[in-house]
């Protein structure tokens, strides 16, 4: 794809966030092994719309195929609750199970991907191309990838005075608390790393949930459940974050990427 817009910096790594069985690997630190994800923030040409995009995206996952490529998944993402900055009708996001991978991958398809990249182009428009790191803190419920998932998003700073550290260890006490209570959520921070240009924020916060039961079930939680109460207890006054996003996902490719 051609490029990724800052609006992409909304987004995302979907792909990290059902990988399969393995994601439920998490380190003692409460963060599982970060991983690379390229996000493109995208608008459908004029009289272009999914159904075309579909069809691009059938070629090029043959030519994932063709080029036995397996250590990549991605998703699209439509935005569902958003403010009037997502300007955009589409992202696309991919992850790849490690930098190396990231690697040689793009440069498969240089050498290769031109005629693939030429279908993408004749259907969107893609203002932007940015990459995250991916650090989770809590593995989403163990199985094979969805079709389909349920994200959420919010851009966090951390307060003056305070350090990551500070944030990480209430990340885990969250965790721990969120398996308490029964969520199936997983959760990651993403950190903008290349092409972002000057991010107004430290890093996102992101959920993910295998439907809109699953997220309802959280709202419950925080809203009447004391949920609200406790975070805030965990949390003090270390970030500070704004509204989330909400985004419907569909796989595209699925990969064991941990």
């Amino acid at each position: 794809m051609k490029t990724l817009q800052k609006a992409a910096t909304l987004a995302a790594i979907f792909a990290l966030l059902f990988a399969g069985p393995a994601l439920s690997q998490v380190t003692k630190d409460g963060m599982g092994k970060v991983l690379p994800v390229e996000l493109y923030a995208c608008k459908y040409l004029e009289g272009k719309d999914a159904g075309d995009l579909d069809q691009v995206i059938s070629r090029w996952s043959k030519f994932m195929d063709d080029n036995a490529i397996d250590n990549y998944a991605a998703w699209t993402l439509t935005p569902y609750h958003f403010g009037s900055e997502q300007d955009f009708d589409v992202v696309w996001m991919g992850a790849f199970s490690d930098g190396n991978a990231m690697g040689s991958g793009i440069n498969t398809y240089f050498a290769k991907g031109g005629d693939i990249q030429k279908g993408f182009d004749a259907v969107l428009d893609c203002s932007g191309h940015s990459l995250m790191s991916s650090a989770m803190y809590r593995a989403p419920v163990a199985g094979p990838t969805p079709a389909s998932a349920i994200i959420t998003m919010m851009d966090c700073e951390l307060n003056k005075g305070k350090r990551y550290s500070d944030i990480q260890a209430a990340e885990v006490k969250w965790a721990e608390y969120l398996t308490g209570k029964g969520s199936k959520a997983g959760y990651w921070h993403w950190f903008p790393v290349y092409g972002g240009g000057d991010a107004e924020y430290d890093y996102k916060v992101v959920f993910s949930y295998a439907d809109y039961t699953e997220l309802g079930a959280d709202f419950e939680l925080n809203a009447n459940g004391g949920g609200r109460e406790a975070g805030e207890a965990i949390f003090d006054d270390i970030d500070d974050c704004d509204d989330a996003r909400v985004y419907l996902g569909t796989s595209r490719r699925a990969a064991q990427l941990r």
